[in-house]
């Protein structure tokens, strides 16, 4: 065996376990998985560097054992970045009977091919479960990049195995394997497929995690919908798409707050934002641009379904009577109800982004602060019918 390989594995390995544990500090659960999978087969690759300290079978019991947890460990991560159950019992009980039978080949036996043979496939069908699993939840192709790669690895096992164990016999005891062809093509081929397994698991964690972090920075931690910044880039990745605009905001937050406490306030805004994102229709998108006041974009909808849409969710938010429950069994506003007004705005050709429609939209929230609140203004016309979706005519040029 070419003593470079005898060196490079164990090394490459170690530094790849040591990265993957940097990164699952930052979260992510599959590097937690990957880390220890690497540093156990850095341990494996580097058990004939100590064959003079160690008895020969010994040796390959230790090295099959740790083989087998590396296998485990990435089985695992693969299951966990497709979010499937870990099947973690059936996977250690699998390499448990596995190993037993290692253990007989090597010191039963004393059978080197027999014990490689079933360590190799232990380890192939181990991560050929979790593939298996995992095939149909792919999302991007980080993720078809990472399945194709441990396809590659298994590949690698199974025909390494045919040819050298059954077709070209290229090794009996200890010392012949040493010398082999076999061991030779087993770490050549094990230094390239390390490389591209920790790679593309790399690239597929790394972007998870960045993508965890964007969408953390871009979510409002109290009500979970986007925030300011989460609706810009909403507005991006729709860059050309038009339809309604509605701002709602809570009527009188102040006052709740100041008579019941923040924690009450907070209550009344996570309720509230519950109820609109339970009712946004598919494609539309909200956010929670602070405190009170909340954005809707509804996409490819004309102004009066628009309007029709904010009246549903004033309805359904004054609807609730909040004098049985209260706070601090206190009711809620005079008449035990709290309400939200809304601007509801359309599209112009003339404007030059989406927040020209988003200023309308806001001072029809205006006018229907001042026409009484609980109330949908929509810009336009003045209504003729007071009880339905109030109509406020704006200013297409501001």
């Amino acid at each position: 065996m070419d003593s470079n390989f005898a060196f490079l594995l164990p090394v490459m390995m170690l530094i790849f376990g040591c990265t993957f544990l940097i990164v699952a500090r930052f979260g992510s659960r599959e590097a937690k998985l990957w880390g220890p999978g690497y540093l156990f087969s850095a341990a494996a690759f580097s058990v004939p560097l100590f064959d003079s300290l160690l008895e020969e079978r010994t040796a390959s019991a230790i090295a099959d054992a740790l083989f087998l947890l590396g296998f485990l460990f990435y089985s695992g991560a693969v299951l966990a970045r497709f979010k499937r159950p870990s099947y973690f019992r059936l996977r250690l009980a699998f390499a448990g009977v596995m190993y037993a039978g290692m253990l007989y080949a090597a010191l039963v036996a004393v059978s080197i091919p027999a014990e490689f043979l079933l360590n190799d496939l232990a380890c192939a069908a181990l991560l050929g479960f979790a593939v298996a699993i995992s095939l149909r939840h792919m999302r991007h192709a980080a993720d078809k990049l990472l399945l194709a790669v441990s396809g590659l690895v298994i590949a690698d096992i199974i025909i390494r195995n045919v040819i050298f164990v059954f077709i070209v016999p290229s090794y009996g005891g200890h010392e012949d394997f040493i010398s082999s062809e076999y061991a030779f093509t087993m770490q050549a081929a094990a230094s390239i497929l390390a490389l591209m397994f920790a790679l593309a698991a790399l690239a597929a964690t790394t972007l998870d995690t960045i993508a965890a972090h964007r969408d953390a920075a871009e979510r409002d931690p109290m009500t979970g919908m986007l925030n300011r910044r989460g609706f810009d880039r909403m507005v991006e990745e729709r860059k050309g798409a038009q339809g309604t605009v509605i701002i709602c905001d809570i009527d009188n937050f102040k006052w709740v707050n100041d008579t019941f406490g923040h924690g009450p306030g907070d209550e009344v805004i996570r309720a509230f934002a519950q109820m609109l994102q339970a009712r946004l229709p598919e494609g539309a998108f909200a956010a929670r641009f602070g405190g009170e006041e909340f954005v809707i974009f509804l996409p490819a909808t004309p102004l009066a379904a628009g309007g029709d849409f904010a009246n549903k969710v004033r309805l359904a938010f004054a609807a609730v009577d909040r004098k049985a429950s209260g706070f601090d069994g206190r009711p809620i506003g005079f008449d035990g109800r709290i309400t939200a007004s809304f601007g509801v705005a359309g599209a112009n050709p003339a404007d030059h982004s989406l927040y020209e429609q988003i200023a309308r939209a806001d001072k029809a929230l205006y006018a229907a602060k001042e026409a009484g609140r609980n109330k949908v203004m929509v810009e336009g016309e003045p209504p003729r019918d007071m009880s339905s979706p109030r109509v406020v005519a704006v200013n297409r040029g501001c």
